[in-house]
């Protein structure tokens, strides 16, 4: 416990970042770069830092999501290669290619329209050329018309083609479409080829690409869940099965302090709403979070936290600032630490199992983790 910030925060184990590379090291193959992605604040982590403990664990390259992210993290200093994954609109090529971000290109109006920009400027825009091999969201897709495309892009003036990738739509989870994706990816990287362009970084595996098909790594892998030790699916199995077989285990936890602790009696309400009564005499204690911190209502009456190792269900609704559990248990009392993901005593709750209450992912519990929650890393 952390006990320098008296409300709620997010503890982030560097060591355990280090360590999470280390073993997707020992996962690649021999060779393959590693991109870590860094986009929506690092997963609710903090991008600069957590950009920066990548970095010192020997990460080479980042991605982001947007122009606006790579920016943040050239005015902190860091100057590693960034790859901006997502759309790149006219209006910001200005601050892309004066801050050396690496453009995602998926479109030969586009490619012309940066190649100008770059062109103006007297600079050299690199770029990656997005494949839509399956995702069915962004990129070319895998016919002759996208190679002929991407040919006139490698001939644009101050314009450097340095990757090529696509994206896995269910590589946790369906091998038989993983496998055509990877197929429809090497078809377009292979008509290229044939036609005299080589591109030298060619990557298509996210963190359960990585994972699941060692074959399919070509010359760098994308991880982001991965790295940050949680699973990269939404099934609790997952999550042990990354901890016990390959050593990989959360950077984060989230943690608050109980704030006040009362004696409710049957028949009283708690919350908005008064959607929970009390069917007994029962201790409530009072924790400093809600949905202004990214704390879903969702986990009304069905959440839970640790309180002196013991296992505490939220009850009534999520405030903005605060919500309450059934403490009796615990026999807890002002200033004890809560955690909602992390490990306590003998208990542990995971992103994932949080992730579950919810109805959703791990993925938009972390991400919609707020930027008010202080941050620790150690």
């Amino acid at each position: 416990m952390n006990e320098n910030y008296g409300r709620s925060f997010l503890e982030v184990n560097t060591a355990r970042l280090k360590a999470n590379v280390k073993c997707i090291g020992g996962i690649a193959a021999p060779g393959v770069k590693l991109l870590a992605a860094v986009k929506a604040n690092a997963y609710g982590h903090g991008m600069v830092p957590f950009a920066r403990a990548c970095l010192d664990a020997g990460v080479g390259y980042l991605g982001v999501s947007s122009v606006c992210e790579g920016v943040t993290l050239r005015e902190a200093g860091i100057n590693a290669p960034v790859l901006v994954m997502g759309a790149v609109f006219h209006v910001e090529h200005t601050d892309l290619i004066s801050n050396n971000l690496v453009s995602a290109v998926f479109c030969l109006n586009s490619a012309k329209d940066l190649s100008e920009s770059a062109k103006k400027m007297d600079k050299v825009a690199k770029v990656h050329i997005k494949v839509d091999s399956g995702m069915g969201r962004i990129g070319f897709k895998c016919d002759d018309n996208a190679v002929c495309d991407i040919l006139r892009i490698a001939k644009l003036p101050n314009i450097e083609i340095e990757g090529i990738f696509s994206h896995f739509a269910a590589s946790e989870s369906n091998a038989d479409y993983t496998k055509e994706q990877f197929e429809r990816f090497m078809w377009v990287v292979d008509r290229l080829s044939k036609r005299g362009l080589e591109i030298p970084i060619r990557h298509i595996c996210n963190s359960g690409g990585t994972l699941l098909y060692p074959e399919y790594h070509l010359d760098m892998v994308r991880c982001g869940m991965l790295i940050y030790g949680s699973a990269p699916c939404s099934t609790r199995e997952g999550a042990a099965e990354l901890a016990e077989k390959y050593g990989i285990l959360p950077t984060l936890s989230l943690k608050s302090r109980v704030s006040h602790v009362k004696t409710i009696y049957k028949g009283d309400s708690v919350g908005y709403s008064r959607n929970f009564i009390a069917s007994a005499d029962m201790e409530i204690a009072t924790v400093p979070l809600g949905y202004g911190d990214g704390i879903s209502r969702a986990l009304s009456n069905k959440g839970k936290v640790l309180i002196n190792g013991r296992v505490c269900p939220v009850v009534g609704n999520v405030c903005m600032d605060q919500f309450m559990v059934d403490a009796t248990a615990a026999g807890a009392c002002v200033g004890d630490e809560v955690v909602l993901i992390g490990t306590q005593g003998e208990n542990s709750i995971s992103a994932v199992e949080m992730a579950a209450w919810y109805g959703t992912i791990n993925y938009e519990l972390l991400t919609g983790l707020s930027a008010r929650l202080v941050r620790y890393y150690g």
